[in-house]
């Protein structure tokens, strides 16, 4: 399913290259749960963000369903859309707007209609226990709620591949438990995740466990 080849990606910073990430090689199959495990600053959430799309690799190849992944924004954007849900670091909510809006935000990005857009957004938050919450605002709900939004929201589109950046880094460890086992849950779905987390029990849940040190795949 993803495949990266020679992957590197370097940033600039005050005239000085950094490079964040160094030659990595990983596969990723079909339905895999995946932890890419690291400390902060190691590379994981670059390398997160490459195979969602967010940012290009400096060089090496990124294959997807055996086909190179490479074009301009709007090609970006739509194999983003087509593929990718996101569940990022501190939930990263619309504060003014309410949750039917915030979970829906995906598809009205795709020009669904705001019925259907409805009907698919209490589906969802019916099935993460959230139904009773669509109108409220996001600093009406509590951590682990709020995550169940964020987990909505990037399933509401129904992708392929869920990327997970430190899902539970917020999180007490009952919230934590629950969103473990939502994750668990929409893998056996058919939903492949990948997780960037420096949480060894987070990875536990894994089957697979990819360690980045300094921009490098390590053993």
């Amino acid at each position: 399913m993803i495949k990266l080849n020679n992957i590197c990606k370097n940033f600039r910073y005050k005239n000085t290259e950094i490079k964040a990430l160094n030659n990595i090689n990983i596969q990723i199959d079909k339905n895999e749960m995946v932890a890419i495990m690291g400390p902060s600053g190691s590379g994981k959430s670059t390398l997160l963000n490459i195979i969602g799309g967010i940012l290009k690799q400096t060089s090496g190849e990124y294959l997807f369903n055996n086909k190179v992944v490479i074009g301009n924004e709007t090609y970006m954007a739509k194999f983003r859309s087509d593929n990718i849900g996101f569940i990022l670091q501190h939930f990263a909510l619309i504060n003014n707007r309410n949750i039917l809006y915030n979970i829906g935000l995906p598809l009205k990005y795709k020009n669904i209609e705001k019925s259907k857009i409805k009907e698919k957004v209490i589906s969802i938050a019916d099935s993460l226990g959230i139904l009773n919450k669509l109108e409220m605002y996001p600093h009406m709900l509590s951590g682990g709620e709020c995550q169940r939004v964020a987990i909505a929201r990037a399933v509401v589109s129904s992708p392929n591949i869920i990327l997970a950046d430190e899902p539970t880094n917020s999180l007490g460890d009952y919230n934590k438990c629950e969103v473990l086992d939502i994750l668990k849950r929409l893998n056996k779905e058919g939903i492949t995740i990948i997780i960037a987390t420096h949480d060894e029990n987070v990875a536990r849940i894994c089957y697979k466990k990819i360690n980045i040190n300094d921009g490098k795949v390590s053993n």
